[in-house]
């Protein structure tokens, strides 16, 4: 009969790669729906306050400034934080978020579009980028006032 010493080992270690492979690629996938369930919900929340604030629209400035407000609220939870607010979302910058508002035929608004853009997850093995996604849009409901100016 022939000696069967150090097999376990050799198994105990390949069995521990592979679990921890499974480990790994579990933590990974699960971090990562979780910031995208994030991202998902502060892009809805800054979609619905974007449909529902006053659309502003005396000057260009006016209107960025307001898309300013919608961004800073999908970033940081408030749309005037401040100057120290950590974001929702680690790295989530306002300048990944992207607002663009579809408009009818006189100008007003018809709805508005909120996406996150050019904004990637470090997910401790592989950075899952998103770009164009979550992305949601909204039939505007609030005020149209084209004289007014963005306090």
């Amino acid at each position: 009969m022939k000696s069967r010493k150090g097999h376990a080992m050799i198994e105990l270690a390949v069995s521990a790669a592979v679990m921890v492979t499974f480990l790994a690629g579990t933590f990974q996938f699960g971090y990562t729906f979780y910031v995208y369930n994030q991202l998902v919900n502060a892009v809805g929340n800054g979609a619905r306050y974007a449909a529902q604030r006053t659309y502003r629209a005396a000057a260009d400035p006016d209107i960025e400034r307001g898309n300013q407000a919608i961004r800073n609220l999908v970033v940081y939870g408030d749309a005037q934080p401040a100057p120290d607010a950590a974001p929702v979302i680690a790295n989530l910058k306002p300048e990944n978020v992207e607002v663009r508002w579809v408009l009818n035929g006189d100008g007003a608004p018809a709805a508005v579009n909120v996406a996150v853009r050019g904004f990637s997850v470090d997910a401790a093995i592989q950075a899952f980028a998103f770009d164009g996604r979550p992305s949601v849009e909204f039939p505007y409901v609030g005020r149209y006032a084209p004289a007014e100016s963005e306090p």
